[in-house]
């Protein structure tokens, strides 16, 4: 064993340097992608894959040890699980052409670790660091457990120890590769919220030099022009001529309001308040809008879900993505609203079947200036994700084309103390 330590480092550096290299490529390219730019990660993996199987660590009696259970692992964990599956597929053709005896034998021990796989996936991505880490070893141990009984099986138990040590390094590599991965992810998402937080604060800025530079010039001339529709002298066509300046002047103001909203800290006083009861009046308040477009409006909204937040604020977000989901519709369209408490968070869905986004859309949604709609300037939609944020919750966005949009809002949940009897 110890004469082919060499080999065996070898192969961790088979391994390592790809995702090394690539993790500094896409820092350098300034990355925001989460899903790791996937195409080209899964390039990297069958790599990594050929060139561990090509230089195996062979051993007495034929027998041979490889990475390959690594890169399949990161295929279908961090990828998808059919990436995962081409990648088992690109793994059995080339053993084949290498000349391979076993691939049934094979083929059998990776349809199952498929299938454990496909059962896992959407949980994993939900579990914690150190929970990912300890189910990767739980599985991991199942491997060289079932390795183990087909060599005492087979009456091979001299390679025991050999395998075990071998499967050990494999293991410890495997955590590292994993390590590695989330904390590209966690680079590349701070990346990201570092360039928004720049980008806002830049607009906070800008808000507050356009509150004194344009909102008082605006409110001298909109009071002019009421004083103006009062003179006698005027002609009926001149009247209409400033009641549409005036409309226009109006919606200034409001996209004025808008920006100021960005600008000024938060100060509201934060209060105990049932997300229902506000989701409910603010369905009610909108049914007038919703018969107006001919929309059908849908609600499963459970009682009693609180959060600590400012009603004001969350009455504001809650109208301005209904308002967006319902002018997102056609005429005869459908309107859902759900409302559900899951784990520790308040969960809020409002989905729409609308004409939905496309990918690029739906990476710009709530950045400031970029709006899907007309006459819209994005950052209605920009403070709400603010308001959110603020409140240590999360906004969501799924779409698809042809098939419409949903605004999945996150709160963190406020559970009142109970009274003694």
């Amino acid at each position: 064993m110890f004469d082919h330590i060499g080999h065996v480092l070898y192969h961790v550096l088979i391994v390592i340097f790809p995702i090394l290299l690539y993790y500094l490529l896409v820092m350098q390219g300034n990355g925001t992608n989460p899903k790791l730019h996937s195409n080209k990660f899964l390039g990297m993996i069958v790599i990594i894959l050929l060139l561990t199987i090509s230089f195996p660590v062979s051993y007495a009696n034929g027998f041979s040890y490889d990475f390959r259970i690594i890169p399949i692992f990161v295929a279908f964990l961090y990828i998808g699980l059919f990436q995962g599956m081409a990648v088992i597929m690109i793994m059995l053709i080339y053993s084949q052409i290498l000349g391979d005896s076993n691939l049934f034998v094979i083929l059998m021990n990776y349809v199952v670790i498929t299938i454990i796989f496909y059962f896992l996936f959407k949980k994993y991505h939900s579990l914690l660091l150190n929970s990912k880490l300890v189910l990767l070893t739980i599985i991991y141990c199942l491997i060289v457990i079932t390795r183990t009984i087909t060599l005492v099986k087979n009456d091979q138990t001299e390679q025991i120890l050999v395998m075990f040590i071998f499967s050990i390094i494999t293991w410890i590599t495997l955590l590292l590769v994993v390590l590695l991965i989330e904390n590209l992810k966690q680079q590349i998402l701070l990346q990201k919220e570092l360039r928004h937080s720049e980008k806002m604060n830049v607009i906070s800025q800008l808000a507050a030099s356009v509150a004194h530079e344009v909102r008082n010039p605006l409110t001298t001339v909109n009071g002019f022009l009421q004083l103006i529709m009062r003179d006698e002298n005027i002609t009926e066509k001149q009247r209409n001529y400033i009641e549409i300046t005036l409309s226009e002047l109006k919606r200034a103001q409001s996209i004025i309001n808008d920006y100021l909203s960005l600008a000024k800290p938060n100060n509201s006083n934060t209060q105990l308040i049932n997300i229902s009861e506000e989701l409910a009046k603010t369905v009610e308040l909108m049914t007038s809008y919703t018969n107006i477009q001919n929309i059908e409006v849908e609600t499963s909204i459970k009682n009693d879900l609180f959060i600590n937040g400012s009603k004001d604020e969350i009455k504001q977000v809650l109208i301005n993505i209904i308002k967006n989901a319902i002018e997102a519709i056609d005429n005869d369209g459908l309107l859902s609203i759900d409302a559900f408490s899951e784990d520790q968070d308040i969960i809020v869905k409002i989905t729409d079947n609308g004409p939905g986004m496309t990918k690029q859309q739906l990476s710009k949604i709530g950045t400031p200036f970029y709006s899907t709609k007309d006459k819209g300037t994005g950052v209605g939609l920009t403070i709400c994700f603010q308001i959110i944020e603020q409140l240590k919750g999360s906004i969501e966005v799924e779409s698809a084309v042809g098939k419409g949009t949903s605004f999945i809002i996150k709160l963190p949940t406020y559970r009142p103390p109970s009274t003694a009897e």
